[in-house]
C-alpha cells in the first residue's frame, strides 16, 4: 500500500497544479471556441449557432488583415532589435565585473515599471507641444517645426516600437548575459594559446555556442510582442487610421466596443492559430540549426 502511494505521489502532487492550469487556460479556451461559432453579443451569449460564418467573415475583414500585418511587423522588428542590442550589451559588459553588476541592477527598472506607466512616460516624451523630444530636436536644429510623432501615420508605429525597445531590451540583455556566463572556458583558453584574434574568437566560438540560447530569447520575446496591447491602447488607440492597429487591440475593439463577442472569439482563435504556426516554424528552424551544429 505504502509502495503504491509512494510510486504515485509525484503525480498526486501535480494534481493541484494541473487543475489550476485547466481552470485558467483550458476552460476559457473552450468558452471562446464555443462562442466563436455563434453570433453572440454581450447581452445574448451563445445565441444563434452560425458555425463557420464568423471565420469566413474574418478572412474578408480587411482591418483584421491589416492588424495581423501590423502585429507581425511590430513583433519581428522589436524582437530583432531587442535581441541584438541585448546581446551586444551583454557581450561588452560580461568582462566588466563592476559595470555589469550596475547595469544588471539598472536593467530591472524598465522591467519593473508597469506598462501603463511606461506608455504615459513616452506619451509625455512624444508630446508635440511640451515633450522633451521635440524640444531638444528643435534646439539642436534637427527639425524646424514640431513633429506629432503619435499623430503621424508614418511615425506612430516606429514611436511605439521605440517605447517597447526601451522597456524590453534589458530583458534580452539579462538572458543574453546569463547565456554568455554559462559558456565553457576551455575553448577560449585553447584559442588564446593558438593566438586566435578576438574577431575570430567571437565569430568562431562565441556566436556558434550562444546561438541556440539567443534563438530561445528571440522566440520567447517574439511570443510576448505578438500580444502587444497596452502601448497601443495608451499611446495611439490604434490610430491614426489603422496604422497602429494590432490584432489584440482590434479583437478588444470588436468584443468590448462593438459588443460582437462571437466574432471576437473567432478572431481570438485565428490569432491563436497564427501565433502557434509562427512559433512552430521558428522552433523547427532552431532545431535544424542545432542539428547542423552537432
Amino acid at each position: 500500500m505504502n509502495t503504491t502511494l509512494e510510486r504515485h505521489s509525484p503525480f498526486l502532487m501535480m494534481v493541484p497544479a494541473i487543475l489550476v492550469l485547466i481552470l485558467i487556460s483550458l476552460v476559457p479556451l473552450v468558452y471562446v471556441l464555443g462562442i466563436s461559432f455563434t453570433s453572440s453579443t454581450f447581452a445574448r451569449p451563445f445565441q444563434d449557432l452560425i458555425w463557420f460564418e464568423n471565420f469566413k467573415h474574418a478572412f474578408r475583414d480587411r482591418v483584421f488583415g491589416t492588424s495581423l500585418l501590423n502585429t507581425l511587423a511590430f513583433a519581428l522588428t522589436v524582437t530583432t532589435v531587442e535581441t541584438v542590442l541585448g546581446f551586444l550589451l551583454a557581450f561588452v559588459l560580461q568582462k566588466e565585473k563592476t559595470l555589469s553588476g550596475i547595469f544588471r541592477t539598472l536593467a530591472l527598472l524598465p522591467l519593473f515599471t508597469p506598462p501603463v506607466a511606461v506608455a504615459m512616460i513616452w506619451r509625455l516624451i512624444y508630446d508635440p507641444n511640451s515633450g522633451m523630444l521635440n524640444f531638444y530636436m528643435m534646439k539642436s536644429g534637427i527639425i524646424s517645426h514640431l513633429v506629432p510623432f503619435l499623430g503621424d501615420p508614418k511615425l506612430a508605429m516606429p514611436a511605439i516600437m521605440v517605447a517597447d525597445i526601451w522597456q524590453w531590451t534589458p530583458f534580452c540583455f539579462l538572458l543574453s548575459f546569463a547565456a554568455l556566463q554559462s559558456l565553457p572556458r576551455e575553448p577560449y583558453e585553447a584559442a588564446a594559446v593558438d593566438g586566435t584574434s578576438p574577431w575570430q574568437v567571437f565569430t568562431g566560438l562565441t556566436l556558434p555556442m550562444v546561438a541556440p540560447n539567443l534563438i530561445v530569447v528571440f522566440l520567447f520575446r517574439l511570443i510576448i510582442s505578438l500580444k502587444v496591447f497596452d502601448l497601443v491602447y495608451m499611446l495611439t488607440y490604434g490610430g491614426p487610421g489603422n496604422s497602429t492597429q494590432v490584432a489584440s487591440f482590434y479583437i478588444y475593439r470588436v468584443g468590448f466596443k462593438m459588443f460582437q463577442t462571437g466574432y471576437a472569439g473567432s478572431l481570438s482563435i485565428l490569432m491563436l492559430i497564427f501565433i502557434s504556426v509562427l512559433t512552430t516554424l521558428l522552433t523547427t528552424g532552431r532545431n535544424l540549426i542545432m542539428k547542423r551544429q552537432e
